[in-house]
């Protein structure tokens, strides 16, 4: 393939667990040969972008992926109850209450604000450990995905925007119960999942596009009711309608076992970088075949 062909990567949410598979994973390919990350489009929702907003700071994906490794007594990062169930029970009572996915967004978003969790102030303060620069690259566009809690409206947040890349992020990442909503000019914002797990249809229009979902449940088909503006499959299809030429990774067996079923446990970040790295370097020469 030419080099001149346009390129994006989409980056997926996936806790704490899918920033280091997805940080491992380039850091992978890039060991096979492949550079991934040299586009001229990121678009990330919530996990995905912190990882955006890392590859984008300056540092090398080795410097990041040994950032993965840290032993997490040694960070900010602390143990949050998140109980799965609990979650889903929250999500399929907005969804099914609802008469169609705005309303059942805006019906999260309640709960979302209702809900005891940490101070935004330490919230912000724990994102701002995670990221080695605060400023918005100018060399590659950087796409952040959330929702407005109040009217369930989807917001694409980049440079542009006159919102901080600290902001976007905790935005993009305010899983709702867990973390509280971002409060950005008056307005509250909660996890950019909420409207999509990849909002992978950002990238439409660019020759080659690279989708890394961390979470496979998020390419399942939508079985009833859901709060997302769009399904993956949609998602697809428009990428397809645009011309896009289009490859999704998730991780493999190995790296699921490695991540847990928990995404919000930190402990397994070490493992689940290392086993993102491992499938990186394995898969290196289908990518590279694909991205040219």
């Amino acid at each position: 393939m030419s080099s001149d062909k346009s390129k994006a990567l989409v980056l997926s949410g996936g806790g704490i667990t899918g920033i280091a598979w997805e940080i491992g994973l380039l850091l992978g390919l890039e060991e096979g040969g492949v550079d991934v990350t040299a586009v001229d489009l990121i678009v990330g929702t919530s996990a995905g972008s912190s990882v955006g907003a890392q590859i984008t700071s300056g540092l090398s994906l080795e410097e990041l992926y040994q950032l993965q490794l840290v032993p997490i007594q040694e960070t900010m990062e602390r143990p949050v109850e998140f109980d799965g169930n609990q979650f889903r029970q929250m999500m399929a009572a907005a969804i099914m209450s609802s008469p169609d996915p705005q309303t059942a967004r805006i019906r999260i978003g309640e709960a979302a604000l209702d809900a005891p969790t940490m101070s935004e102030e330490e919230r912000l303060e724990l994102l701002a450990s995670r990221l080695p620069s605060q400023e918005w690259a100018e060399e590659i566009r950087l796409v952040i995905n959330t929702v407005d809690a109040q009217t369930g409206e989807w917001v694409a947040l980049d440079r542009d925007s006159g919102v901080s890349l600290l902001l976007a992020v905790a935005a993009s990442s305010a899983v709702p119960g867990l973390y509280p909503p971002t409060t950005i000019k008056e307005r509250k914002y909660i996890d950019g999942g909420m409207s999509s797990g990849t909002n992978a249809d950002v990238a439409k229009g660019q020759d080659l596009v690279l989708i890394l979902v961390a979470e496979p449940t998020m390419t399942a088909p939508a079985m009833g009711p859901t709060m997302h503006r769009i399904t993956f499959q949609e998602e697809l299809k428009e990428l397809e309608n645009s011309g896009s030429q289009v490859m999704v990774i998730s991780p493999d067996e190995v790296a699921l076992e490695a991540k847990g079923l928990n995404p919000m446990v930190p402990e397994k970040r070490i493992d689940a970088a290392q086993a993102g790295r491992r499938q990186g370097r394995e898969i290196a020469p289908e990518v590279k075949k694909f991205w040219g």
